[in-house]
């Protein structure tokens, strides 16, 4: 790559790593399992040094420095998101590092379950972004042209180029921010026609609401797209179908979460993902937590294998997915067929306007000590909010609650909250928080 700027430090660091990173790609699978060993390894040192809550795990399973690194992780209990809400001081290894160099990060709650953690801020923004930078170049993306993101957390604006990692290599196009939550869908779809971008970057539900509109309601005029860049959420062939009739986009999938960062991209050949295995140690197991063959549906559990700030290692973020069999496109890396996954609804209010609603756990953490959370609703039209509370709600909590579904809904309706010693997700490990029914609650 020749790049016409002159480095900052930070995009230095970023380039030095995507060039160990490519290296890395094109390893026989052998040498990428001893790697990830070694920094297994040196990961249970350090979460055994630091960690109280480690300390205790790893002894329990007989771990030393000397002991197979591999089986020790096998006979790990599975560290579940309520052992980051319960152990959370335990957990933590910030004590280690140099004062003011961790920052706290607190999921958003597609689970219904919100989780704090803690980052080494420097490393976890380099390992972010240059993943990131493999993304786009494995996909050949022109970042000289416009890039149209919706997201829940962003304000409407434009700006002047697509930011990090892109701009700090290359002649970067603008890019258009659009807030994905509290407007209608009309008002989702306008600056995709005002801008007609070349590419957007939404999560599926987003992605699949634009699409649908646009052939029910645009279709003698659709905004055309290269590609539609999605996070967060499944992505099934139905979708990938409606986006190429709606928009002429392919869709590229990249999977990650809040407490750990990228965990696998698409294939820049296939629609399968490639695991990013020299940041992470996914594994698939099914409901004895033995490893599933490929085609076997499981839960995912993920060890990250640079989270020196607070170990997570075995950590189950409530996916479901499975492994595919080796890819023929020149990357070396593992192969996931098929995410399941959780994915977030949209909902019709009362005058036919269909709504984005992102039920953040953050915002009723605000109103009381929420373990979990699901809200279904139904066609009466009702709303079952079901909580796990550390004490019981008192009526002014109550009250705030409705208040803030109501919010997020942009309608009122009747809302029942049923407080649950746990909530019952059912024989799966698909956790939707959030899902409108065809039934009635009584």
């Amino acid at each position: 790559m020749a790049f016409p700027f002159i480095l900052l430090p930070e995009a230095a660091r970023v380039l030095n790593l995507n060039q160990q990173l490519e290296r890395y790609e094109s390893l026989p699978a052998a040498q990428q399992d001893a790697i990830q060993t070694q920094s297994l390894q040196a990961l249970f040192l350090w979460a055994h040094t630091h960690s109280v809550f480690w300390r205790d795990r790893l002894d329990a399973v007989g771990w030393t420095p000397e002991a197979d690194t591999r089986q020790i992780l096998a006979r790990l209990p599975i560290l579940k998101r309520a052992d980051l809400q319960t152990h959370f001081d335990a957990l933590v290894c910030a004590q280690a590092f140099p004062e003011r160099t961790c920052v706290f990060a607190q999921t958003s709650g597609s689970t219904g379950q919100a989780v704090r953690v803690v980052k080494h801020e420097a490393s976890y923004f380099l390992r972010y972004q240059a993943f990131a930078l493999r993304c786009s170049l494995w996909h050949r993306l022109d970042v000289s042209k416009t890039l149209l993101k919706h997201g829940a957390r962003v304000e409407d604006g434009i700006a002047p180029n697509w930011g990090p990692p892109e701009a700090w290599f290359f002649e970067s196009g603008p890019l258009v921010l659009v807030r994905s939550i509290e407007r209608d869908i009309t008002d989702m779809y306008a600056p995709l026609k005002q801008h007609r971008p070349h590419y957007l970057s939404a999560n599926a539900s987003v992605a699949e609401a634009l699409a649908k509109f646009a052939l029910e309601h645009d279709a003698h005029d659709l905004p055309r797209m290269e590609a539609i860049l999605l996070t967060g959420e499944s992505v099934d062939e139905q979708l990938r179908t409606d986006c190429r009739a709606a928009f002429g986009a392919k869709i590229i999938n990249r999977y990650s979460c809040e407490e750990i960062g990228w965990l696998a991209l698409q294939c820049p050949k296939h629609e399968h993902l490639h695991v990013l295995s020299a940041n992470i140690l996914l594994e698939i197991v099914d409901a004895d937590g033995k490893p599933c063959a490929p085609g076997q549906p499981g839960r995912v559990l993920i060890t990250a294998l640079h989270s020196e700030a607070m170990p997570l290692i075995r950590y189950d973020i409530g996916d479901v997915a499975e492994w595919g069999e080796a890819c023929d496109c020149g990357i070396q890396l593992p192969v996931i067929r098929r995410i399941w996954g959780r994915q977030r609804e949209f909902v019709r209010g009362p005058n036919g306007e269909l709504r984005y609603i992102p039920l953040l756990a953050e915002d009723f953490l605000k109103i009381a000590p929420i373990r979990d959370m699901r809200l279904r609703v139904y066609n009466n039209p009702v709303l079952r909010f079901e909580i796990a509370c550390n004490d019981a709600l008192t009526s002014e909590q109550r009250v705030a609650l409705v208040a803030e579904i109501h919010r997020s809904l942009g309608f009122e309706c009747p809302v029942e909250i049923v407080e649950v010693p746990e909530i019952n997700w059912g024989p799966t490990d698909k956790r939707l928080k959030f899902a409108v029914l065809d039934e009635t609650w009584n």
